[in-house]
């Protein structure tokens, strides 16, 4: 419910079941990023709130995502629905995930180049041969 700087225990020796980060750029695909104002009705509930735009995501859409980072805030609409919170921190390792999946994708790509490089450098050098020659050739037949 507060927001600010929290470290985590993270130590290997406390951690079972550990399983590396997969798919990110496609889970992160799924999520929407908004820009948005908060409500009148809500602002006049929460005095420090200012009037201006945020930064975040929509608690049910991201919900469909990380069902297991939104919950109740314990605060209620005015229909005694719960309002919704959550907790954005998987964007974090799963932004750093995706830049690991585009960097693997990125040096595949970038070897695959070099190979086909080194095949036209190849089929170049060998061409600039066979001119050559025949060059030599045709100038040899007409002499």
């Amino acid at each position: 419910t507060a927001a600010g700087s929290w470290l985590a225990n993270s130590d290997a020796r406390i951690k079972t079941d550990i399983q590396p980060v997969t798919s990110a750029l496609e889970r992160l695909d799924r999520v929407r990023l908004v820009s948005f104002r908060y409500t009148d009705d809500y602002r006049k509930q929460h005095p420090s709130v200012e009037t201006r735009r945020y930064l975040n995501v929509v608690a049910q859409e991201f919900r469909e995502v990380f069902p297991e980072h939104v919950k109740s805030s314990g605060e209620k609409m005015s229909d005694g629905s719960d309002i919704l919170q959550v907790d954005t921190y998987p964007l974090t390792i799963y932004s750093a995930a995706a830049i690991q999946e585009l960097n693997q994708k990125v040096e595949g790509k970038v070897a695959q180049l070099r190979a086909e490089n080194a095949e036209l450098k190849q089929a170049l050098a060998e061409l600039k041969q066979l001119v050559s020659s025949l060059a030599s050739h045709s100038k040899g037949a007409a002499e």
